[in-house]
């Protein structure tokens, strides 16, 4: 497994996550219609629709591209996880639990980085399997979504030692 970019310490474990194939279509189209009111604008020399619609199609196309992928990845020293640039670091030795957890629409009436009506953060790319983290001096639970939940709460267990991820 490889790190990402400038983290250069070993990662223990790593997943990535995208968003399905729906939701990425849906901004994609969002993006495209932006994109040609832009365009049709500066063609008929209509700068004052131009002006407002590049910069709206240009935030999405830099969010869309942000926002893409989920990753979680657990260092002998820290818990990382986020999207693109948004990223959440903590040190492994703050965590006070780990927990399964399952991840449902109905509690952060979306996906992305949501606020919980349980009071959780939620990082996720999907409704299903997750890992609810708590961490000392956090000011909120943090739930991510992640594939092996159970795997990664043992591997982050207090003692635990670095082991080869599941296949």
């Amino acid at each position: 497994m490889e790190n990402e970019g400038s983290n250069p310490e070993k990662a223990v474990y790593v997943e990535k996550h995208t968003f399905g194939f729906w939701y990425v279509l849906l901004l994609s189209v969002l993006v495209v219609l932006y994109v040609a009111l832009t365009i049709g604008a500066i063609v008929k020399h209509n700068w004052g629709t131009a002006a407002w619609a590049a910069p709206i199609g240009l935030v999405l196309i830099i969010l869309m591209v942000n926002f893409l992928r989920l990753v979680f990845e657990v260092t002998d020293s820290q818990v990382i996880f986020g999207f693109g640039l948004v990223k959440k670091r903590f040190p492994r030795a703050s965590l006070m639990s780990c927990e399964p957890y399952e991840i449902r629409f109905g509690n952060y009436m979306g996906y992305g980085i949501r606020a919980g009506l349980d009071r959780t953060v939620a990082y996720n790319t999907r409704s299903g399997p997750g890992v609810k983290l708590t961490f000392d001096g956090a000011k909120r639970q943090y739930v991510v979504s992640v594939d092996e939940p159970a795997y990664i709460c043992r591997i982050l267990a207090p003692g635990s030692q670095p082991a080869d991820p599941a296949p």
